[in-house]
């Protein structure tokens, strides 16, 4: 039996908090991975035919979802009802150009926890990133 000395200190890899981007093109993930990096998130863009057609999501330890509304030939809306209907909760911030106020309203309702609004603020996504996905949100 081999005893470790009492000196000895265990260090512990850094908690990583992965969140999920959906979308249908990949124009975010880039520079959203690298201002989330360095504060503790990994970001992994997959594409929206992915979550509609495929249930890996139940698979996975997703601390939250960026999600687009606005995709091209796929509704946002439908990614949402996938999440409940297969009882998924993560929590889901949505983007959105905000020419459909309805949507984003009917979003929330179908459980999206935030929104934020086209052209991007940075920082404010940064900010909901922390306060919804963060370790204090885990």
């Amino acid at each position: 039996m081999s005893v470790e000395p009492h000196n000895f200190v265990r260090k512990q890899p850094a908690m990583r908090h992965l969140i999920l981007m959906i979308d249908n093109e990949f124009e975010i993930p880039g520079p959203l991975r690298e201002k989330l990096t360095p504060i503790g998130f990994d970001v992994v863009w997959v594409n929206v035919l992915a979550i509609l057609t495929d249930q890996w999501l139940k698979r996975a330890e997703f601390g939250g979802i960026i999600m687009n509304l606005d995709m091209r030939d796929h509704c946002g809306i439908a990614v949402l009802e996938r999440l409940q209907e297969q009882h998924i909760d993560i929590p889901v911030i949505v983007i959105s150009s905000g020419s459909n106020s309805e949507e984003l309203e009917e979003a929330i309702r179908r459980g999206a926890r935030d929104y934020l609004l086209k052209p991007i603020n940075t920082q404010l996504l940064l900010e909901k990133c922390l306060r919804y996905f963060g370790p204090a949100s885990a």
